[in-house]
């Protein structure tokens, strides 16, 4: 028996049989051909894309079956990649010029954006370049007169052990519902197979870093991606004690649903609400399943960094308007694209000494103006329903809204000149992310209507703290004195001008802090839908005054270790279950 540890990313408990996929991309060589062999060449390429486009349907199509029709997005991605004038022409172009055949165009083309993509310290930008692989490595298999080589094929369901999968392969047996659970030696948290998983609700573990060293085709295996484990061969007894937490999380998992019903009061009666963040279209269809009143944060960013490179004024209406719908009478928060710092646009890398100081979001936008009033003006044609509000990161100054305001004047103009206003205007927010934006709010009664309070980001710039770079990521904490001065400050002033607030960063997910957040007074919060649950059924075992009443003691305390010991145990004299299930095992 072995057991091998891994980051848990979709929860959940399963036992079955391995199957190891252990596919290797074939090595290319440079091979030459003729000036007359260009035609041909250029017609199998052409074969290779159209068969290409009919497997990509295909999957999509099963996609849709067992996730909604906005679930396939992810292989609807490689399907227009595979639309792309600019990316075929480019591989013709090599055939052309170069005189090689179509198998060498493309790796050529691939080294090329793969050599973009990894220039930028990003996860995202890793599921970008996942899917142009993807799709370039599915072009050349298609070159070849027989079908693309696929994993060798196993009866019944399986866990997928793998040191990565493609999203296309993923979603292939997925859509099958041929995956028991999913075992990578790498992988990243906002991968598109991970996203998939996550939403089948597929258990997952990643950065296993050897998992494929040691198990074997065939090998019993206990995935156990709660607490982020995945156990070989186990003995008798374990698979026992397996076989009680598969059943005790199922138990969990039904009590956390009828948690999702319950009204969101505390047991004194206060309210509170919570909204889910989401990143892809599809999320919208699932997160009022998890309890959510609604989409606190829809980063859009996704969406532009997943899409060809540029995405319409009409696409983005499209998408805005059906996510409006899904989740009606409840508010969609649209956040337009927080682009800079860790997620650059791959068209126009830009590189900075440091970007987290540099040309970011607003100020990137205000500075290049035309995809900013696109968005605008998708989300303002959009709200048809009249739920969705407009989100605007880094705001650093009162400037900076005042230009704002005067583009979405000017986008409104031209809507209501074309006949395309709704006549229902957006609710317009901003991020409280930078400490500076904090001392203006009393200043912003007339032109801000609600306020989000990115918690990430007003750490790290209140403490000049990165909380990625473990030499210092300690000194990231959400009970710093600082940090919770700052948001005493935020709730009095808007407060003071009757407006909104919203928590959305990491946070809000988090049983502990989100319970000192409630105690400082704030109501509303944003978070990963699968933590929805949860904090549901933490908020409503306490008594709101009571957690009001520890909370205002905090600033007894000069250290965030003195107030995180303090503000614990004091709950847990109060409530000496309250955060036992918080893992369910």
């Amino acid at each position: 028996m072995i057991r091998i540890k891994g980051k848990a990313v979709s929860p959940g408990i399963v036992m079955g049989r391995a199957l190891l996929y252990n596919f290797e991309k074939e090595v290319i060589q440079a091979e030459n051909i003729g000036e007359k062999s260009v035609e041909k060449e250029i017609w199998r390429l052409e074969n290779a894309v159209k068969k290409s486009q009919a497997q990509l349907k295909k999957i999509n199509r099963d996609l849709q079956k067992i996730m909604g029709k906005d679930a396939a997005f992810i292989i609807e991605t490689q399907y227009l990649l595979l639309k792309d004038s600019h990316l075929l022409d480019e591989i013709r172009g090599i055939i052309q010029n170069k005189l090689v055949k179509a198998e060498w165009a493309i790796k050529e083309v691939e080294k090329k954006y793969l050599k973009i993509f990894h220039t930028i310290p990003d996860l995202s930008f890793k599921a970008k370049s996942n899917d142009i692989s993807d799709v370039l490595t599915r072009l050349i298999a298609n070159l070849k007169k027989s079908s693309p080589a696929t994993s060798a094929p196993q009866p019944g369901q399986v866990i997928l052990v793998a040191d990565d999968i493609s999203p296309s392969e993923a979603a292939t047996m997925m859509s099958n519902k041929r995956l028991l659970g999913l075992v990578l030696n790498k992988g990243g948290e906002t991968s598109h197979t991970v996203i998939l998983a996550r939403t089948l609700g597929i258990p997952a573990i990643l950065d296993t870093v050897n998992a494929t060293d040691s198990i074997f085709n065939g090998d019993t295996l206990a995935l156990d991606s709660v607490s982020g484990e995945v156990i070989v061969q186990p003995t008798p007894e374990v698979a026992a004690e397996i076989s009680l937490k598969i059943e005790k999380f199922r138990l969990y998992k039904e009590q956390l649903k009828k948690l999702s019903q319950l009204p969101e009061l505390t047991l004194d009666q206060h309210q509170f609400h919570l909204h889910a963040n989401i990143e892809l279209p599809f999320e919208s269809e699932i997160v009022q399943s998890y309890g959510a009143q609604g989409i606190g944060l829809f980063r859009t960013e996704f969406l532009y960094l997943d899409s060809k490179m540029s995405i319409s004024e009409e696409e983005q209406y499209l998408i805005y308007k059906k996510i409006a719908q899904n989740i009606f009478p409840h508010p969609l928060v649209i956040r337009t694209y927080d682009l800079g710092r860790d997620k650059s646009d791959p068209a126009a890398p830009r590189h900075e000494e440091n970007p987290s100081l540099g040309m970011m979001a607003v100020r990137l936008f205000l500075k290049d103006r035309e995809p900013f009033k696109i968005q605008i003006k998708a989300i303002m044609r959009a709200n048809a329903s009249g739920n969705i509000r407009i989100l605007f990161p880094m705001i650093t100054e009162i400037e900076e809204i005042h230009a704002i305001r005067e583009i979405m004047a000017e986008a409104k103009k031209e809507l209501q000149g074309a006949g395309t206003y709704p006549g229902k205007d957006v609710r317009v927010g901003i991020m409280l992310e930078i400490p500076a934006a904090v001392r203006l709010i009393r200043h912003l009664g007339d032109i801000v209507d609600f306020f989000s309070v990115g918690s990430n980001d007003l750490i790290q710039y209140l403490l000049a703290v990165d909380r990625n770079n473990s030499d210092v990521s300690y000194l990231f904490s959400p009970y710093h004195p600082a940090f919770i001065h700052i948001l005493k400050e935020i709730r009095s002033e808007v407060d003071r001008i009757g407006k909104e607030v919203t928590i959305c960063g990491e946070m809000a997910g988090q049983p502990v802090p989100a319970l000192m957040l409630l105690g400082l007074g704030f109501t509303n919060f944003s978070m990963n839908a699968l933590a929805i649950a949860e904090i549901k059924r933490v908020f409503t075992r306490i008594h709101y005054a009571r957690l009001r009443k520890i909370v205002s003691q905090l600033d007894s305390f000069g250290s965030r270790t003195e107030i995180k010991t303090f503000f614990k145990k004091s709950l847990l004299e109060l409530y000496p279950d309250l955060l036992d299930s918080q893992r369910p095992l």
